[in-house]
């Protein structure tokens, strides 16, 4: 059955208070710089934008951030220029101008995707996002134009200064009466006798001495000059710092410290740590998430994540995680507010994410809480937008398909306050693994969410008898049902287009574009049977250790209540042998030869049966002398289609619990049964070698001494040397061949299983004792040791039966 989705719009007071501080800002701003007649045009057509941004339901976020920055530029030229605004060059002016040609494009694309449909808008994505991308590009050229000519002002006023050079030394030239100014300072001779050799750091000396007179002229200097001449003194120091060279192809040194400052903002605000007041300590201790704090900063909760320990790895991770957020933008990542500034000793980044948890505390509290179905939707729900933020930043960061795993798999996951699941980035490390798998990414993020679970996501019975957590009875089997319903419908598929679909079947939505989803619970009854439907279920409960030969597959019964014994199962009927059930049973059996070997280890041979009428399997028994191994003869009988008794108990669970008076959950049907008989062989024959201390003759036909067996032991058996490297011979006249006998079994609880020396199994009747071999004659020991009984079955949970 689809899940039923009711949308809802919810609109807070909060909101609505936040929306109206924001303008109230904004328009105090642009009134401002309405004050500033360069920038008038700019700011009416910025205004413009804002009142067009509050028209718009999708990307407005990303709207809003375009049109801060903008506004951020228009400020700072306010700022800079207020003073020389009569005496600015038509190069600044020119550059405001091409700014205003930015703005204006702006305004045309926005009011153009605001008076588009939804669904226009929605087909259109991709369209809208690289015309985003384009007006950031366009605004970092309006940037550009206005270092270019601020650069071009002060070229001119170098030129405009004759005279104020010092030497290339740093001294004072002579005075006039010197010795050296017996010749006019302007001829020729004088020059080329006062000029040094041409170098690079000369040229670069000279620029910056002649900047420095600058500032010693009586003239005024602006803003933006005074900000290049401190870059200038900067790059002095640089120069005049031991050891230091210059590049003839770059104007930076060889032995500068990394720079870890952000140029580009892209309109994120920095801050001083005394701007955010903790809430408290850190209730994170590890992961990218870790060391994090809640707290105010400017009336607004928010988050700060501290890098710190080593200076330069801490500056390294924090600028790495500052680039890699100022370029991505989705609910399911984490939301950067702004970061902190070059003032700040420890370097930190705030986000919008607070009241963050596990996922894992969150799922306990619906298991303890809520119900099944609910608990699975609420797994389903976190998986799709988790699927759909990894494929965001893959085509955010051109990942391949493998490093995006990497991310992926590493990452660390909160549930927001929202209850919104929230991927934390990867740690610095994973950028320099490379890795291969034979799996997908919807594989991947199925194992990262069966692995909250309870039991990392694997479950063999509803009821653990092992369970160290203290967990009621209950409890167990709330996880237990959880973890299988969950491995069934979490999809692992390589295709994305069977993911998506196989989510939809499950979380089916009905399209309202101006309402939020909420969605309606499903019990676990209809995700069972939708799971049933589309063949998703062919697998059952496990039991490894039960009486042999006691079940057989359509068994339906009970364990007494509070029992965990299977020898005390209640059999009520077989639902097989009664025709209540129609399905195909499959018999199979295998077989493994295996011993212990010198040194450790156990070694392992399959066996290849041959089926005799009637069930019977023969398996062929090769002795070497001195052998010794064990054969482990597995019989099983199962149900070719596990799915049929899944859905036989869910519609007739009811009337049989009624029937033999049991609830419905404690009804057991056996679906596959299977008994694993084990036998000891061991030889009786013992090699026996000439001692080393007795001198023999040389054997004529010395290749032909040792004795060699066919097969896969066509090696030497018993060593042709002693552990100190001397030649061993064999004693002549041992019995050395290798001896065959076979096993006859079967899977019939009534079958006598027995070893002969002829190729065909005995007939025994009623009451007879099977025959054994005659260790005179094979020289060994042969006998059965144990027999184990293992089976599956399925057994629902009470809200299977809730309608």
């Amino acid at each position: 059955m689809p899940l039923k989705i009711v949308k809802i719009r919810k609109v807070t007071a909060d909101d609505a208070l936040n929306a109206l501080v924001a303008t109230s800002a904004v328009s105090k701003q642009i009134a401002d710089i309405m004050q500033f007649p360069p920038a008038q045009a700019a700011a009416g057509i910025l205004l413009l934008v804002f009142e067009t941004i509050q028209k718009i339901q999708a990307n407005k976020d990303d709207c809003y951030r375009l049109a801060q920055r903008c506004l951020s530029m228009l400020v700072d030229i306010r700022d800079h220029m207020t003073e020389h605004q009569d005496s600015a060059p038509p190069s600044l002016l020119k550059a405001i101008t091409k700014f205003e040609e930015a703005l204006e494009s702006i305004y045309k694309f926005m009011k153009q995707e605001a008076e588009q449909t939804w669904g226009t808008r929605l087909m259109r994505k991709g369209t809208i996002e690289l015309a985003m991308k384009r007006h950031h590009l366009a605004l970092d050229d309006a940037v550009r134009s206005f270092q270019i000519a601020s650069l071009i002002n002060i070229q001119l006023s170098l030129g405009g200064i004759p005279g104020r050079t010092k030497a290339v030394d740093g001294s004072m030239p002579e005075s006039a009466e010197g010795p050296e100014s017996s010749q006019p300072s302007g001829t020729p001779q004088s020059r080329e006798a006062t000029l040094p050799a041409y170098s690079e750091e000369l040229v670069v000396r000279a620029a910056i001495t002649d900047v420095a007179e600058i500032c010693f002229s009586p003239g005024p200097t602006s803003a933006l000059v005074n900000f290049f001449l401190g870059l200038f003194s900067e790059y002095e120091m640089l120069l005049s710092a031991p050891g230091a060279q210059v590049d003839a192809y770059s104007t930076v040194p060889s032995e500068v410290v990394e720079d870890f400052r952000i140029i580009e903002h892209q309109g994120f605000n920095q801050y001083h740590q005394s701007q955010f007041v903790m809430k408290g300590k850190s209730r994170i201790k590890s992961g990218w998430w870790g060391g994090g704090v809640e707290g105010d900063l400017d009336g607004r909760r928010s988050f700060m994540l501290r890098y710190e320990g080593n200076q330069r790895d801490a500056m390294k991770r924090w600028m790495r995680d500052v680039k890699l957020l100022q370029n991505i933008y989705h609910p399911n990542l984490p939301q950067m507010i702004g970061y902190s500034n070059d003032e700040t000793p420890t370097p930190f980044i705030v986000l919008a994410n607070v009241q963050t948890r596990l996922p894992q505390a969150m799922l306990l509290d619906a298991v303890k809480h809520a119900r099944i179905g609910v608990c699975l939707q609420m797994m389903l729900r976190f998986v799709s937008p988790a699927l759909d933020a990894a494929l965001y930043l893959q085509r955010q960061m051109n990942l391949s398909d493998s490093k995006l795993q990497d991310y992926v798999e590493n990452a660390d996951l909160r549930i927001d306050a929202e209850n919104t699941v929230v991927m934390g980035l990867p740690p610095p490390e994973i950028d320099r693994v490379h890795s291969w798998r034979n799996y997908g990414l919807a594989y991947s993020i199925r194992s990262i969410f069966l692995k909250i679970l309870p039991g990392g996501g694997y479950a063999r019975e509803p009821v653990d008898v092992n369970d160290q957590s203290g967990a009621t009875i209950e409890k167990q089997r709330k996880i237990s049902h959880l973890t299988m319903i969950a491995r069934t419908l979490l999809p692992d598929s390589e295709n994305m287009n069977v993911v998506k679909k196989r989510l939809q079947d499950v979380l089916t939505t009905e399209d309202d574009e101006d309402e939020e989803a909420e969605v309606v619970s499903i019990s676990l009854r209809q995700l069972r049977m939708a799971a049933l439907a589309n063949g998703m279920i062919q697998h059952a409960w496990h039991r490894n250790t039960v009486p042999p030969n006691k079940f057989a597959v359509g068994d339906l019964g009970y364990l007494p209540p509070g029992s965990i014994d299977w020898s005390e199962f209640v059999l009520c009927c077989n639902v097989y042998h009664d025709d209540s059930m129609n399905a195909d049973i499959e018999s199979r059996a295998a077989g493994m030869q295996g011993s212990w070997i010198k040194g450790g280890g156990y070694d392992r041979q399959e066996l290849t049966p041959f089926d005799y009428p009637g069930g019977i399997s023969g398996w062929p028994v090769v002795v070497l002398p001195e052998a010794d191994f064990t054969l482990h003869i597995n019989h099983e009988d199962a149900t070719t289609q596990t799915s049929v008794a899944w859905n036989y108990l869910l519609e007739n669970g009811r009337s049989l619990a009624a029937q033999y008076g049991v609830g419905p959950e404690e009804l057991i049907l056996v679906s596959r049964v299977g008994c694993e008989q084990r036998f000891r062989v061991r030889d009786l024959r013992k090699v026996r070698h000439w001692p080393a201390s007795v001198k023999l003759p040389p054997h004529p036909h010395r290749h032909r001494q040792q004795q060699t067996f066919p097969g896969h032991f066509g090696h030497q058996p018993f060593g042709s040397r002693t552990s100190g490297g001397e030649e061993r011979r064999l004693v002549q006249g041992q019995d050395l061949a290798p001896k065959l006998f076979y096993l006859f079994t079967s899977g019939d609880k009534d079958y006598q299983s027995h070893f002969s020396q002829r190729p065909m199994p005995s007939t025994l009747k009623e009451g007879e004792k099977a025959p054994e071999l005659d260790a005179n004659v094979v020289q060994c020991f042969a006998y059965p040791t144990d027999a184990f009984g293992y089976l599956d079955y399925v057994q629902l949970h009470a809200e299977d039966y809730e309608l």
